[in-house]
């Protein structure tokens, strides 16, 4: 890919995987700056400026320096087809969850608000969110065995890359359900695609992740590299739907 004229920035902290894909980018002719304190970064020009890090660095130079990042709505999961998720799902607040049976699985709507797991208890979900207000929003799912996971990056409607890091599984079935599933419902072009091999009901997708904060998971760089970068290139259209 050709990155010429472009600046990537990244956290200073060493990553295995961010660094082969700066390594990456800067082949392609761009320049790769490494940022420490990312509260107080150097000026660039916005629209030459692409990211790659942890969602507070991300998030937090986006204000910093006015460029977009393109995101997943936080329900997309929600509007999946039954067939692509294998397991009941909902959105309820806090406050409902609490009084649903348990076990179940549940994270919050808005990221890192508390841990996502399964709760065995209300009693354990409430020890958790202590000082969360009850109606907080929160994706309850029933809970199932995983036993592989398949981490796909994807642009305007095709799969770049893919690996498995979680268990076993065969990659291009992986990538051949995924691909079912970016026909189902309308998706950010650039988008990364969790999925996973449900025991005994097949695959289903476990997530949706902005590119420009999915950690490579053993993809390839190079394959990956396009997603991650228009995931934060200015302008609206790098999160409109993908061409038909």
């Amino acid at each position: 890919m050709n990155t010429a004229g472009l600046n990537l920035l990244i956290p200073d902290k060493p990553d295995t995987e961010r660094d082969a894909l700066a390594a990456v980018f800067r082949r392609g002719g761009g320049e790769v700056h490494r940022i420490g304190r990312f509260w107080d970064p150097p000026a660039f020009d916005p629209a030459t400026v692409r990211v790659y890090g942890p969602d507070s660095f991300c998030l937090v130079l986006q204000q910093k320096l006015g460029f977009p990042l393109c995101s997943p709505d936080d329900d997309l999961l929600l509007r999946l087809p039954p067939e692509f998720l294998r397991r009941e799902l909902s959105r309820k607040t806090l406050g409902d969850a609490l009084a649903s049976g348990f076990p179940l699985f549940i994270k919050p709507m808005m990221p890192k608000q508390f841990r996502g797991a399964v709760y065995r208890s209300a009693e354990a979900l409430a020890d958790e969110c202590r000082g969360i207000t009850m109606e907080t929003p929160v994706l309850v799912a029933e809970p199932v065995t995983i036993t592989a996971e398949v981490r796909c990056f994807a642009l305007d409607g095709s799969v770049l890359a893919a690996a498995v890091y979680e268990g076993k599984a065969e990659v291009a079935e992986a990538v051949q359900f995924t691909r079912s599933v970016i026909k189902s419902l309308p998706l950010p072009r650039a988008v990364v695609i969790d999925v996973g091999l449900v025991a005994e009901r097949g695959w289903a997708v476990i997530e949706f992740n902005a590119a420009w904060g999915a950690g490579l998971n053993g993809c390839d760089p190079e394959s990956a590299l396009s997603s991650i970068v228009t995931a934060s290139a200015i302008g609206e259209e790098a999160c409109s739907d993908p061409p038909s």
